[in-house]
């Protein structure tokens, strides 16, 4: 093979190699992605459609998926046959135990349990509620089976012993709670969600309808993983309706953003970029810049999301767009290492091309020293031996070698005329 085959060979090779790296090693991100969130009418599903939004203005299509809450998405992301990509979840619903394949990327809001009760139902007790056995003897709703209210609420009631099969324990979802509470139905009802939520909001502006500050609150998070305590100070939720109308001690999950641990990159980097941009603003609960948070999560965190949250997006995801950034990216992964490796063989290259050379040389000049030697015997066929150094002196000339090589080959050249003035001496002698 000669030299121009040679390095054409080790182009296509390399070009080769880069595309199977690309494709294999370094793949594209998807150009779709589906969220699972949680009720049309509530924060998973608002925020999940703001989410979409970001996405699609970076080339990503979302489809929002309504779910009935964080025990039927991890369910939904765990399965690979159902093709979530990311999911909503309230943190302290699941365990790495129970989906050794999920990750947790970033704690997105905090999602308080509250504790809602009309204030006329508990004038019996002398003081306002605020333990759970106090609202236990009450008719009260805890949310209905596979969400995350119901799931919280039967852990906390587990803690103290109350059954949530009696009669007066309802399962209700949020909206027929709420309708039931006002028309005297139900004396309390349990939610976890935002305070930005629009039921919430309801709740704030009715005077009749008060949260239950927790006793006991700092005493939960020591028995229950991914659960906070926040202290809301007075009036700080409804100005006007003096909502609440005392400090108040409540329990917090977090609402966090869930993954499988094969999640590409590239979609983590962008939905950390979003949260910060949606999500940092101080509010009632927290603090500006407190989220997106990698504290209080149900799972291991991404390290992807880690190091954005840490040190902010990459260079390229910063300042380019951000297709543009992830192919530069994808390129970068794999030219590195194959540059780590090309780099030494083209540094051998040279010497390896020299020594080709000088091994057709040492091939021509071991059958031009054989003729020598027969040429001093005397005893040879002048005709044979012309026709081999015509041979050599073809081949010779033949030889495609680089300027620096001229002297070798001129030499060579000398040698086979050195070779044909001995037999020609030898005629005239003879």
């Amino acid at each position: 093979m000669n030299l121009k085959r040679y390095i054409a060979a080790a182009v296509i090779t390399t070009i080769l190699m880069i595309v199977l790296a690309l494709h294999f090693l370094v793949p594209a991100p998807p150009r779709k992605i589906v969220i699972a969130t949680g009720g049309k009418t509530g924060q998973y599903y608002n925020l999940g459609s703001l989410y979409k939004a970001e996405f699609e203005k970076n080339g990503i299509q979302v489809e929002v998926l309504s779910t009935k809450g964080s025990v039927e998405n991890l369910e939904l992301i765990d399965d690979p046959k159902k093709k979530i990509d990311l999911a909503f979840i309230q943190s302290g619903t699941g365990s790495a135990k129970h989906y050794p394949h999920l990750e947790s990327l970033a704690g997105v809001f905090y999602e308080p349990l509250w504790v809602v009760y009309r204030e006329d139902a508990f004038q019996s007790l002398g003081r306002p509620p605020e333990k759970m056995e106090d609202i236990s003897k009450k008719k009260v709703s805890i949310g209905v089976l596979g969400s995350g209210t119901r799931h919280i609420v039967e852990k906390i009631f587990s803690l103290e012993n109350i059954s949530t099969q009696t009669p007066n324990i309802l399962s209700l979802n949020p909206d027929d709670s709420l309708l039931k509470l006002k028309s005297r139905e139900i004396d309390a009802m349990l939610i976890v969600v935002n305070d930005r939520a629009e039921i919430m909001q309801k709740i704030f502006s009715d005077p009749q309808l008060k949260i239950m500050s927790l006793a006991k609150a700092y005493g939960y998070p020591t028995k229950m993983k991914g659960l906070n305590v926040i202290n809301i100070k007075r009036s700080t939720l409804n100005i006007l309706n003096d909502s609440p109308n005392r400090d108040l001690l409540i329990l917090a999950p977090t609402a966090e953003i869930v993954a499988r641990n094969d999640i590409h990159p590239a979609i983590v980097s962008l939905l950390i970029d979003i949260s910060n941009e949606l999500l940092s603003k101080a509010d009632v609960l927290s603090e500006e810049k407190h989220f997106p948070s990698p504290n209080h999560l149900s799972f291991a965190n991404n390290e992807d999301s880690q190091k954005v949250m840490r040190e902010g997006p990459s260079f390229l995801h910063r300042y380019l767009p951000f297709w543009v950034a992830v192919w530069v990216d994808r390129i970068l992964r794999v030219a590195i290492p194959l540059l780590a490796i090309l780099i030494p063989v083209v540094n051998f290259l040279p010497g390896i091309i020299a020594y080709r050379v000088k091994l057709k040389f040492a091939v021509i000049y071991k059958e031009l020293k054989f003729i020598e030697h027969v040429i001093q015997t005397g005893q040879y066929d002048e005709v044979k031996i012309d026709q081999q150094l015509n041979s050599i002196q073809e081949r010779t000339l033949g030889l495609r070698v680089s300027q620096l090589n001229n002297k070798e080959l001129y030499d060579l050249l000398g040698h086979i005329g050195q070779c044909r003035e001995r037999i020609q001496a030898a005629r005239t002698t003879g």
